[in-house]
């Protein structure tokens, strides 16, 4: 009798990681290497942050139309596709001639990023039983922090001792890597339950799916104010040089996945209020670092801190969203992640108009601050919506 051999999930999940870990590393690895890039190029920095705004843009307007587009086909041969342009175009953001090319680069590098993670979410999900998807999807976004942890001071580093170009060669090199390992172990599987787009746009009828979207945008684009100018912000307020923003984004990376980490263990029923408690924190980590980012050590610490704020909101914010979406997991997974790169994308631009009104980098953090409230105030509502929800459904049960 003759078997299919398939691969190991916890395989697979960890092929799936490579891949998560290079998209990751591109996204964010520009953040440390802004002012190698302006050198080199001859652009002024705040407008090298277009590289984030593009970025982030672009995985807003292509990630749910690609997901839209593929969501009926076989998963396989999808994400081959996705991650075959993910290589090609972070080797044209090494070969870059130019400002406009790079950004064009990043552009194509990012229209895979919302499709690609949507995709693997719901795959990975399919193949664990229930009690371990929560497990499973901390494993994929384990990917994400790990490239924050090590990537990102790693390509800091790197870009500052050779060249920016080499972090973007290391990054095709390493999608290139993820390519072959799905190639090799996914197996052909179609959806299990074929989606209706119908059923999945109902998703969007949620107030608790909308609110989730809202606080992302809103609040989480206070962070990306701030963290988009990071390494030139650091280096002007506590003096630091190659070594001291290797130690700092490291300190971020390592915050983020100590977020990640603990956040990934709240209790359902609570994921409201410990957002609220999450951005309360945030908000004050924002509005104490122009005052403690000029000592060296405090530098390291509030960074550290500001990393956990920051990734504590995400497992929250992703669980809420797909949890409420009972159809339309697909479609409501990428759009949330469309939600977060545009929270990035609108965060780099005001933070850019910041930068370049006042000319200094004191400011950033503060506006940070006031944005992650709009978050706060959001999060407040939602709060008192699940409540109404919850005694509405209990009265209709007591009928």
């Amino acid at each position: 009798m003759n078997k299919t051999l398939h691969a190991p999930v916890k395989l697979i999940i960890a092929i799936f990681m490579i891949c998560t870990f290079s998209i990751g590393f591109t996204e964010y690895v520009v953040m440390g290497i802004l002012t190698s890039i302006s050198k080199d190029l001859s652009v002024p920095i705040s407008s090298t942050g277009l590289l984030v705004t593009a970025y982030a843009g672009s995985v807003c307007l292509t990630g749910p139309i690609v997901t839209i587009l593929s969501v009926k086909m076989p998963r396989k041969p999808v994400l081959i596709g996705l991650m075959s342009v993910f290589v090609l175009s972070n080797a044209l953001s090494f070969l870059a001639p130019n400002f406009t090319v790079l950004l064009i680069s990043r552009i194509l590098s990012a229209s895979i990023h919302g499709a690609f993670f949507a995709t693997t979410m719901v795959f990975v999900s399919e193949m664990v039983p229930p009690e371990k998807r929560a497990a499973a999807a901390a494993s994929m976004n384990g990917g994400l922090t790990i490239a924050l942890m090590l990537g990102v001071p790693f390509g800091s580093y790197l870009g500052d001792l050779f060249n920016w170009r080499i972090v973007f060669l290391m990054i095709a090199f390493l999608g290139l890597i993820g390519l072959a390992g799905i190639w090799l172990t996914v197996p052909h599987r179609k959806p299990k339950v074929v989606p209706k787009l119908i059923h999945e746009w109902d998703v969007f009828k949620n107030k608790q799916v909308l609110f989730s979207f809202a606080i992302t945008i809103f609040g989480y684009s206070g962070v990306f104010i701030a963290y988009t100018f990071i390494e030139p912000m650091l280096r002007h307020s506590a003096g630091f040089g190659s070594l001291g923003i290797t130690a700092a984004l490291f300190a971020y990376g390592f915050g983020g996945v100590v977020g990640n980490f603990y956040a990934g263990k709240v209790p359902f029923h609570l994921l409201t209020r410990s957002m609220i408690g999450v951005m309360i924190a945030l908000m004050a980590i924002l509005a104490a670092f122009p005052f403690v980012s000029g000592h060296p050590a405090g530098a390291i610490i509030v960074t550290f801190l500001f990393g956990a704020g920051a990734f504590g909101t995400v497992p929250l914010l992703q669980t809420k969203v797909v949890a409420a979406s009972e159809h339309g997991t697909t479609i409501a997974t990428s759009v949330s992640i469309a939600a977060f790169n545009l929270a990035n994308a609108l965060g780099a631009w005001i933070g850019g108009l910041i930068l370049h009104a006042s000319e200094s980098y004191t400011y950033l953090a503060t506006g940070g601050a006031l944005m992650t409230m709009c978050g706060l105030t959001l999060t407040m509502f939602a709060f008192v919506s699940e409540k109404r929800q919850v005694k509405e459904e209990m009265w209709r049960t007591d009928l």
